[in-house]
């Protein structure tokens, strides 16, 4: 291991990352940024590593699983201090948090030894990066001083980079969107991968769309940053939104609805709606793909919304706050009617040839904890993921049936 607990010594050892994904910047990247710099080498497992408590337990932070973690005591013990190896310097430092965000700051020394804030976050992502001065030889993280008071700080892993770009896995998330084009609904993580296949890489990889992704269940923190990871590899850019219902597992919408509000969850779908005013909306299957009455309570959820999110006597609280929207398109997973059958299979240059398959494969392939299931995404059978019917549209009929978009701007995308 290349942390230790007060030993003095440090190891060198390397750690072999899987190419997993996220990490959300509120810092800036330094101003001495060179674009033709070499990409940054992970030097995590080659510095020493004191963290300010429950040092025993701080191998959690560099195991690369999220299923353990380290949390810290508050106060001093809330800190992690670094110090790289020799003909090294750290660029930048990413944290993935366990369970929730933590306002994080990273400190130098400054002229006088003392401890200076080079960098902080907000604790509103699960996954921060926090670019360092050029040249930083040792660095502290903790607790911002703008926090009211010291918190324990759960983190689930920990990275350290030395100089030159940012390498792919360290994901620099916007946040949600202020304005969508896309708004993909959703139950569970990997839901999005899995019934929705290509959308995600083809829309938000290839065509750079706002894509605004909505998850109702939270579910385990293994499966939040699974999803964070998976939604990165297809080129998501805009920070999910999760909402607070619980997991469950029914064969019915009534069923579900004995389960979950059904005035709270159409409350929830059309305060996000009105929220990202996106220009398409897509959810599930109306018949739950294989039956999940989860998924039948979203896609009947964004139905009864259409109906009430320009309406100013329906949920005055996101009205207020965000004004109504009337979505101009709405397509379901599966829908019989006005059908797009997506070809997943073309090579996209943006992904280096790989096909919207492939990665939609490779994201769910992100989704660890799902892999020991029957669940693989499958543009053929029963649930194929290419299949998508057009519900609702204010701008039209479909005639071309090879986009989400069409009648919603003046050219096909490859005449873009």
């Amino acid at each position: 291991m290349g942390w230790r607990e007060g030993s003095g010594k440090r190891n060198r050892g390397r750690l072999i990352l899987p190419a997993l994904a996220l990490a959300a910047v509120l810092a800036v990247i330094p101003a001495n940024h060179d674009s033709r710099a070499e990409t940054a080498r992970e030097i995590t497992m080659e510095c020493e590593i004191v963290p300010g408590s429950k040092k025993k337990t701080f191998g959690n932070a560099l195991d690369r699983s999220y299923q353990t973690y380290w949390n810290s005591y508050a106060g001093k013990g809330a800190s992690i201090t670094v110090t790289v190896p020799e003909g090294e310097e750290a660029s930048g430092v990413w944290i993935q948090y366990y369970d929730h965000p933590h306002a994080t700051a990273v400190q130098v020394r400054d002229e006088n030894g003392e401890w200076t804030e080079a960098a902080a976050t907000e604790g509103i992502f699960l996954s921060d990066y926090l670019a360092l001065p050029a040249g930083t030889k040792e660095f502290r993280v903790a607790n911002p001083r703008s926090a009211r008071k010291s918190t324990p700080i759960p983190v689930a892993e920990f990275h350290v980079y030395g100089k030159g770009d940012l390498p792919p896995e360290v994901q620099v998330w916007e946040p949600p969107a202020e304005k969508a084009d896309l708004m993909l609904l959703s139950a569970h993580p990997d839901d999005e991968i899995l019934w929705f296949g290509g959308v995600l890489p083809v829309y938000a990889g290839v065509e750079k769309k706002a894509v605004q992704v909505c998850t109702m269940v939270p579910t385990l923190p293994r499966r939040r940053l699974e999803e964070l990871d998976g939604l990165w590899t297809c080129g998501v850019r805009n920070y999910p939104v999760f909402g607070r219902y619980q997991d469950s597992f029914s064969l019915s919408l009534r069923d579900q609805y004995s389960r979950w509000d059904s005035t709270a969850v159409l409350r929830t779908v059309t305060g996000w709606i009105r929220q990202f005013q996106p220009e398409v909306i897509i959810s599930h299957d109306l018949g739950g793909e294989y039956g999940h009455g989860a998924h039948r309570a979203c896609a009947d959820a964004v139905i009864r919304a259409l109906e009430v999110t320009n309406n100013p006597k329906k949920f005055l609280e996101s009205w207020e706050k965000y004004g109504g929207w009337d979505v101009p398109k709405c397509y379901f997973h599966l829908y019989p009617e006005n059908v797009i059958d997506f070809d997943w299979r073309v090579p996209l240059e943006a992904f280096g040839g790989r096909t919207a398959f492939e990665v939609a494969t490779e994201a769910f392939a992100c989704h660890i904890s799902q892999q020991e299931t029957e669940y693989r995404v499958e543009d053929w059978g029963p649930c194929d993921c290419s299949l998508f019917g057009l519900y609702r549209s204010l701008v039209g009929p479909d005639e071309e049936h090879n986009d989400l978009f069409e009648n919603l701007r003046p050219q096909l995308r490859d005449e873009e």
